[in-house]
């Protein structure tokens, strides 16, 4: 029973616990030998329609993927064709709901947050999109640490926001507790949502990645929220809206923060890459 009025604890910490899961499963899972073909998906979109939806491939497929590979990913991934259908849900229930439980459900229906936590035992997190992406339209990635620091040097730095590359991965699932913690929170506030499709995550796990060299095929950007949590209750969730690929934009937003009546009550940050403190870090709260 969830009884807290902060009630993104809950979501986050299900959100922190799935991502444990596809990064747990790259040292232990098993890669098929076989392949039939090459197949080239175009960013996140593609994969999840021509792919996924159309079951073009499943579990244990291997595929290469051309889009973007930042170092920050969904905080809330899962199938993009969903989004739509989650968003009216929202707005479509009957009944009483609290201000409070009406924007825990409108901060986990937004698709676009972003988490940036790095490396993790050995693995790093990653967000996959298409060459101009958006973070509510991606897919989640796993690749070890030592290769993504061989092959993008500068993957970690706090400036960083991504890369465009042809990669090569291995489609997988693992189970997911977002839908649980969801499904719980919309019942509680009379909402009636379908969160069926988050009881496993795909993701990929990379094996290999290519960069891409000349200029005309290095341009990409990346839209999507930087935000923060915070434990007051009436100005629990601090959100922008802007494009991490436009320095002086993710800046403002980042200011914007920062400089909230709220933030002296934040309790989590969105990026451990360039956190303000570890007390408010996601990994630390959430993963460790």
């Amino acid at each position: 029973m969830i009884d807290s009025d902060l009630l993104w604890k809950p979501l986050l910490e299900a959100a922190g616990q799935t991502l444990i899961g596809t990064l747990g499963t790259l040292a232990f899972g098993k890669l098929l030998t076989s392949i039939n073909k090459k197949m080239i998906y175009e960013g996140a979109m593609d994969l999840w329609y021509r792919g996924i939806k159309q079951e073009k491939i499943d579990d244990n497929s291997r595929i290469y993927f051309d889009g973007v590979i930042s170092p920050y990913a969904q905080l809330f991934p899962g199938d993009p064709f969903k989004n739509g259908q989650r968003w009216n849900e929202l707005y479509s229930f009957s009944g009483k709901i609290s201000k409070h439980e009406y924007q825990a459900m409108e901060f986990f229906a937004g698709s676009d947050a972003a988490l940036r936590v790095g490396s993790f035992n050995g693995d790093t997190l990653v967000g996959l999109y298409a060459r101009y992406g958006f973070i509510g339209e991606g897919i989640v990635g796993v690749v070890p640490t030592q290769l993504i620091k061989k092959k993008v040097p500068h993957f970690f730095e706090p400036s960083f926001y991504g890369v465009r590359a042809m990669i090569k991965a291995t489609l997988s699932k693992c189970p997911s507790q977002l839908g649980y913690v969801a499904q719980t929170i919309a019942l509680r506030s009379g909402i009636e949502i379908d969160t069926s499709a988050y009881n496993n995550l795909w993701y990929l796990k990379i094996s290999d990645i290519d960069i891409y060299s000349k200029p005309k095929d290095k341009t990409i950007s990346l839209l999507g929220s930087p935000w923060a949590v915070t434990e007051k209750r009436n100005q629990q969730y601090l959100i922008q809206y802007g494009y991490f690929s436009d320095e002086t934009e993710l800046h403002s937003c980042i200011h914007n923060l920062r400089y909230s009546d709220a933030w002296k009550y934040t309790q989590v940050f969105y990026d451990d890459i360039d956190c303000p403190s570890p007390e408010i870090s996601f990994k630390e709260r959430y993963m460790l």
